[in-house]
């Protein structure tokens, strides 16, 4: 057993049945005595991280800016004596001044005859608190959901980390996939932030990422413009990219920092036809790219076994063999061998049975504006709604950290393949033939649709908008200094140092020269005046201005430096 008395995984199904038992039985009372939090306030425990010797709480936003009155009151197993929070005694509302984010208060106590001094701090955001001795296999685990003014939530869960590359032996700050289950070790569906019902949720921690929330924004992104899947007027609230929440996360009483709570891609994200059991029937199919190879549909398709989990880079995701065996490739299969061998004249003619163009055309125009080489094939999510009516595949998307100019790596840093003017990734060999053949006038729908896109989701101020809200997220709830201490100088962003604001500032620099470039490129390959339809840009003395204008701009009211 680790310091929380959780048990180490196990591969032997008895005797995880078995823990499994055990540990539903005590974990909550596990996790109430052996945590060091020894007080509440207004009647929530506060996360402790004892590498700092700090305790976070998160309370809402509205007491920003004011005093915040609360009742402080010890747990009835606390061994401490004298305690002073805040410089006042607790036996009355404690009051602490002029709530913001980064600001600590500090806690003296005594306790078997030593003093010991703490700090306290607040936060807005939702605090999830990980409880288990976690690695790359299920295991037994407790979750803590601290939201402002609702009661702490614990719930049983199987955790494990998350990913390839990420779980490296000079890895630290993991990415967690999470199964909620009940007190008899079944599935249990949660809801979290008026998104999704279910029992799969991902903890995703931007771990090479200097912004920690580019996967988040990018998926907000898409979601606020990609078209919808074809089958979408059978289905609704269909999600073709994650959406998530950010929280403040701690594991094991040490503070972990900024993490996107968010859905997985799956079956249900994309409302697929379930398998059906009384007629042993295969309709909805779902593949994930784990790499690029026979994902970029260069290459003609190897065969496949309908009994494997993997076919070359591709991951069986739906049905699955555990569930279902065998499964069936036979639509991506046919798909990719359709693209791949078929003759030019009935490529043309048939592509748009078997690839659902406009959202195609929506993934090749969001690749190039946020410049997502890593989802040229690999990180794509290939989905069928029901293989007994259609062979159109459609894509969902995951895995974008590596956008606005981030590497997938920060060693080095920012080479020349993620400049604002690196040249236009090819979105899978679909593009290519698509180009090359101008299938149904597609180059003219491509530039059509960036026109309409570049006045709504793809304007520097909707993008600018986006990542400043979220860096005022994380800035004014204090989230960020805490992350730029935890994690800065660490192996795992190449020991350089975290630094919110130097990396918006980059950001946002970055879409403005790279919304120019391909601004001029759409210009010059299409013979079409983008610029003229879309500019905003203003100066600081209210008159607008023209690309080659340099100085401080206004945007949506607010300041930006053109260099």
């Amino acid at each position: 057993m680790n310091k929380r008395g959780i048990c180490h995984h196990t591969n032997n199904p008895g005797v995880l049945h078995s823990i499994q038992q055990f540990m539903l039985i005590g974990l909550g009372l596990l996790f109430c005595i052996c945590t060091y939090a020894q007080f509440s306030i207004n009647g929530i425990e506060p996360c402790y991280d004892q590498r700092t010797h700090s305790f976070l709480i998160s309370i809402p936003q509205s007491y920003w800016g004011k005093d915040y009155q609360a009742n402080i009151v010890l747990t009835r197993n606390s061994t401490w004596k004298h305690a002073i929070i805040n410089h006042q005694i607790i036996t009355q509302p404690v009051i602490f001044e002029h709530i913001q984010g980064g600001k600590s208060y500090p806690i003296r106590v005594e306790s078997d005859g030593k003093v010991f001094s703490y700090t306290l701090s607040f936060t807005f955001l939702p605090i999830i608190h990980l409880i288990g001795d976690f690695n790359t296999v299920y295991s037994i685990g407790s979750v803590e959901l601290q939201n402002p003014l609702q009661a702490t939530q614990v719930m049983s869960a199987e955790i494990k980390w998350r990913g390839g590359s990420s779980n490296g032996p000079t890895k630290h700050k993991h990415n967690y996939k999470i199964k909620f289950i009940d007190e008899q070790g079944e599935k249990k569906d949660y809801s979290f932030f008026s998104l999704r019902n279910d029992n799969i949720w991902i903890l995703d921690a931007g771990q090479v990422d200097l912004f920690r929330l580019r996967n988040l924004i990018a998926g907000k992104i898409w979601n606020s413009f990609a078209t919808k899947p074809y089958y979408t007027v059978a289905e609704f609230d269909v999600y073709t990219a994650s959406r998530g929440e950010v929280v403040e996360m701690f594991l094991n009483d040490e503070y972990h920092g900024i993490y996107n709570f968010c859905e997985p891609i799956d079956r249900k994200q994309l409302k697929l036809r379930k398998y059906n059991e009384s007629t042993s029937q295969i309709h909805g199919g779902l593949w994930k790219a784990s790499g690029w190879g026979d994902a970029t549909f260069y290459n003609n398709p190897k065969p496949y076994d309908n009994e494997q989990p993997t076919w070359g880079v591709f991951e069986l995701k739906y049905p699955k063999l555990d569930d279902v065996s065998p499964s069936d490739y036979s639509t991506l299969y046919n798909a990719i061998k359709f693209i791949r061998t078929s003759s030019p004249s009935i490529f043309s003619e048939q592509i748009e049975e078997y690839i659902d163009m406009p959202v195609f055309i929506d993934y090749c125009l969001f690749v190039y504006v946020l410049n997502a080489f890593d989802l040229a094939g690999k990180n794509l999510y290939w989905a069928v709604y029901d293989k007994q009516h259609h062979k159109k595949i459609t894509l969902a998307l995951w895995d974008m950290d590596s956008t606005v100019g981030q590497n997938s790596t920060d060693d080095p840093l920012h080479p020349d393949y993620v400049a604002w003017d690196s040249k236009l990734v090819e979105p899978t060999y679909i593009y290519s033939r698509l180009m090359r053949l101008n299938v149904n006038n597609f180059k003219q729908k491509l530039v059509n649709r960036y026109i309409q896109l570049r006045q709504s989701s793809f304007s520097f101020d909707y993008l600018a908008d986006i990542y400043y809200h979220y860096y005022d997220l994380i800035k004014n709830s204090g989230a960020a200094s805490r992350e730029e201490l935890r994690w800065s100088g660490d192996s795992d962003i190449a020991f350089l140092q975290l630094n919110f604001e130097e990396e918006l500032h980059y950001i946002l620099d970055w879409l403005e020269h790279r919304l120019d470039y391909l601004d001029q490129y759409f210009a010059k390959q299409y013979n079409v005046d983008v610029f003229a339809s879309i500019n905003n840009k203003f100066a600081i003395s209210g008159m607008k201005v023209d690309r080659s204008y340099k100085g401080i701009i206004i945007i949506k009211g607010k300041k930006y430096l053109v260099k």
